[in-house]
């Protein structure tokens, strides 16, 4: 190898030359491409829009600061690209494939929807393209060694919140309303079915719908009729909050508490456009806190006022799939090798915006589900506040 040096007006330049080649490499800037597949319109629109948001606030900071440094001593800057899948399981799909394509993407970030991680998960290992979903909870039978998430997942939420919902509550009576098209909703509800005899209590109505439906009141009526003391609203905002306008046009809702799951209740869109009736509702969530005393937590607060809407939790999963994305990158020393990079994230252990990522996910048995992490219970108590349950 021979190295040659070239005087400039503005200084040296080094190149190394390489079987008679000459490598600029070494003088070009590095970026680390990431794709986001996620939900800007459609009924979870805003969930997907505060995700990508919060990756987009996590990467600003990021290159403002001169991007990041791996262990190898390369230093890049990090550019995002986005793909709207609205609610659509096809649209995800061709999201994945279009990122798969180009050699330029070294990962996908989404989605928060679970329509769309459920459709994505499979095909992330046919393609063999990572995908950190932001936001999802729906169960998955069997896991591909390309798929993680940094959220705490249905599967070992749920029986946390039942268990603690029945130690405080004591619920005897308790309803469900569920959409059927959406995975992760259809699937806490048809856990509470599943597990209501363990906990002791009675699912006196489970009651489905459809997304995009407006006339929730043939429901309702059956739901009132079996007087429930408890009912479990598992629908995106722009439902739900019309199932709970409707409940209170017939009389539901002055005598029924509610619950949800997911965070769900503590989106201020929900808010507004329930006028304010979840007021008292509770809901399970991430052990998270957006008044932390923590500096990041506060920097993140102050800079996502420069978007249109307020941050919640799904900002927050935004922010932690770019962490826990550039800290793969760091360990893998790369920018475009997939397969280094999919196992350094395989064995990620982060402490990120709000808790705990930490995956094991070997290809021999994958799991992306995120280890770390802790669940709270807590109760609505204005439009962006809340009080924990204990």
């Amino acid at each position: 190898m021979k190295r040659l040096l070239i005087g400039c007006g503005v200084g040296l330049v080094m190149f190394v030359l390489v079987g008679g080649f000459y490598n600029t490499s070494l003088a070009e800037e590095r970026v680390v491409h990431f794709f986001q597949v996620n939900a800007l319109t459609g009924q979870a629109g805003s969930y997907g829009t505060r995700s990508i948001h919060g990756a987009e606030l996590a990467a600003k900071h990021l290159n403002d600061a001169g991007g990041f440094t791996d262990t190898c001593g390369n230093t890049y800057t990090i550019k995002l690209s986005v793909w709207d899948m609205a609610n659509s399981r096809e649209q995800a799909i061709a999201g994945l494939r279009k990122a798969a394509d180009d050699p330029t993407m070294l990962a996908v970030l989404g989605s928060t929807p679970s329509t769309g991680f459920a459709a994505m998960e499979p095909v992330a290992g046919q393609v063999k393209m990572p995908i950190i979903a932001t936001g999802s909870a729906v169960p998955i039978k069997k896991w591909n060694p390309y798929a993680f998430r940094v959220t705490i997942a249905t599967p070992v939420a749920a029986p946390y919140f039942l268990k603690r919902f029945s130690q405080i509550f004591q619920p005897k009576r308790v309803a469900i309303i569920y959409d059927i098209a959406q995975d992760a909703l259809r699937a806490e509800a048809e856990l509470i079915r599943d597990l209501a005899k363990k906990f002791g209590f009675e699912l006196v109505a489970f009651e489905a719908f459809r997304t995009n439906d407006a006339d929730f009141r043939a429901q309702i009526t059956t739901i009132k009729g079996t007087t429930p003391e408890w009912l479990g609203v598992y629908a995106a905002n722009g439902e739900g909050s019309k199932i709970i306008n409707q409940m209170d046009e017939l009389g539901l809702l002055g005598t029924v508490k509610m619950f949800s799951g997911y965070g769900v209740f503590q989106d201020p869109t929900y808010w507004d456009l329930a006028n304010g009736k979840i007021k008292g509702a509770v809901n399970w969530a991430v052990a998270f806190n957006l008044r932390s005393s923590d500096p990041l937590m506060q920097k993140v607060v102050a800079d996502y006022k420069s978007f249109p809407e307020d941050p919640t939790i799904y900002s927050v999963y935004g922010y932690q799939a770019l962490q826990v994305a550039v800290d793969a990158a760091k360990r893998a020393c790369t920018a475009t090798d997939r397969e280094k990079f999919r196992d350094a994230l395989a064995e990620t252990k982060l402490e990120a915006l709000a808790g705990s990522v930490a995956f094991h996910s070997p290809r021999s048995e994958p799991n992306g589900e995120n280890q770390g992490g802790s669940v709270i219970i807590s109760r609505i108590t204005g439009r962006d506040s809340y009080e924990l349950v204990e």
